[in-house]
């Protein structure tokens, strides 16, 4: 075999997509998993201008140009869309592109590497089988942290999200934010919070539902000394005056007494408060957040919430998407979580693949806060270094009794199949062991389902499975 064929084999037998592109952007070679990747004949691929992505609109952003323009290699996520058979169906993918010079110091050439997402996750999966499950890198997600609390952020929707608090964070519009129980108000309170120009400044959160009313005016706006029987001698500061340069974060601002609406109305609008027991007004500069896990609008027809204060909170809305319909975000979380239990009880741990899956599959009813306790249950009560499912199913209570089982374990294997064609009787003789059977059949099935379906994508839907774990399977059994 001449050594030019030699290295096309090679390169053909690589999972990740490789190309190549000449000093005006022409495609001169492509591997066989790029041409799968983008669903198009080679002959007309290398007959392609990257530009011309762009004019069909299938990228965004031509990376090329910024190698050409930066000279030296970019490293970044791109969204391809397949406009050919799926609409208009987006990709992501991670692409390591390299510049070639020739001996003028010039950009002969462009040597690109394209991981697509589920890849880096399998690798990330097949990885973490050796070693103790990490935090994920730059590379993965984006995340930003405070003690022990994260922003972490993977779903369009979440990522979208943290677009447009940037754009807010700055200015001192007041936001309201909603979402049910545990999909994490706070923690995005705090980062609007640090990502704007009041960072440096307080950040004092009151929950609302947690003071008694009879309490809660006075905690909130401070009282002068005699103002009530039991205040103390010399009056006290209330959140208000605590957030004084810096911002106020109101939770669960649907259990504030009717009463003190008006009051909290008139604080915003003028920037002023008045103690329990005193006359004078007090000048406050702050930025208001809140959060309410019910619809104040609901609330507002039976009479609960004034309509003014409404729409004087309702400036920014967010809506944290529950944990359920952001299903990216499920197990970089549970890999935080993992990472930081392991680390606060000097533990070494990892999810096994089963694990995962069923994680990625349960509804989390109680978002992230659910999320996080069963990791921590998990770390703590699972007995030696792999977590299983059933140590899982023992310690959760039944919980957790809504996990799918492995779909690929309980559908029966085709007649035809080879794993069928040894009687139990000789398998038993020969000493075959129940694991190295099921992953006969898991091999066997998997192999007539990828004959079928073709994609990961199609397979992943017609198993009832996610698509990494496909993934992953493909990748141990070399399918």
């Amino acid at each position: 075999m001449e050594l030019s064929k030699f290295y096309e084999t090679l390169l053909d037998n690589v999972p990740q997509g490789i190309y190549v592109l000449d000093n005006c952007g022409n495609y001169i070679f492509v591997n066989s998993s790029y041409i799968r990747m983008l669903n198009m004949p080679k002959n007309i691929l290398l007959h392609y201008n990257v530009h011309d992505f762009l004019q069909t609109k299938q990228i965004d952003i031509c990376i090329s140009d910024l190698v050409y323009e930066k000279k030296r290699r970019i490293v970044m996520f791109q969204d391809v869309y397949d406009t050919q058979n799926y609409g208009r169906k987006q990709i992501r993918q991670l692409v390591v592109s390299t510049p070639l010079f020739n001996s003028c110091g010039m950009i002969e050439n462009i040597l690109a590497v394209v991981y697509p997402l589920e890849m880096l996750n399998s690798l990330y999966y097949e990885a973490s089988q050796f070693d103790v499950i990490s935090s994920f890198s730059s590379l993965s997600l984006p995340e930003i942290a405070w003690d022990n609390d994260s922003f972490i952020a993977k779903s369009p929707s979440m990522l979208n999200l943290l677009k447009m608090i940037q754009n807010v964070a700055d200015v001192d519009s007041t936001i309201l934010i909603s979402g049910e129980s545990g999909t994490g108000k706070e923690v995005i309170a705090k980062y609007i919070h640090q990502a704007g120009k009041r960072g440096d400044k307080p950040f004092v959160v009151v929950n609302c539902a947690s003071i008694p009313e009879n309490l809660l005016e006075a905690e909130l706006f401070g009282y002068e000394k005699g103002a009530f029987t039991g205040a103390s001698a010399g009056g006290k500061k209330g959140f208000f005056e605590e957030a004084d340069g810096g911002v106020l974060f109101l939770d669960e601002i649907n259990s504030l007494p009717i009463s003190l609406q008006g009051k909290l109305l008139r604080a915003i609008e003028t920037k002023t408060i008045n103690r329990v027991g005193s006359i004078h007004s007090k000048h406050i500069d702050f930025r208001l957040v809140t959060a309410a896990n019910e619809d104040l609008l609901d609330l507002v027809e039976k009479k609960q919430f004034r309509l003014d204060l409404y729409y004087r909170l309702n400036v920014v809305p967010i809506c944290i998407p529950p944990l359920r319909e952001r299903k990216e975000d499920i197990i970089p979380l549970a890999n935080h979580f993992l990472e930081h239990f392991c680390y606060e009880y000097n533990r070494k741990k990892i999810f096994s693949p089963r694990t995962m899956d069923n994680i990625m599959h349960y509804e989390w009813p109680g978002n992230v806060r659910e999320l996080k306790n069963f990791v921590e249950r998990a770390v703590v009560v699972s007995i030696g270094d792999i977590i299983e499912l059933k140590n899982i199913e023992d310690i959760s209570g039944g919980q957790h009794q809504h996990f799918h089982t492995n779909v690929l374990h309980t559908v029966p294997i085709p007649k035809s199949s080879s794993t069928t064609e040894l009687s139990c009787e000789k398998m038993l003789d020969e000493g075959v062991t129940l694991k190295d059977y099921l992953d006969q059949c898991e091999e066997a099935y998997l192999s007539h389902a990828l004959k079928r379906y073709k994609t990961s994508y199609k397979m992943a839907d017609a198993l009832g499975t996610s698509q990494t774990s496909i993934m992953r399977r493909k990748m141990k059994y070399n399918l």
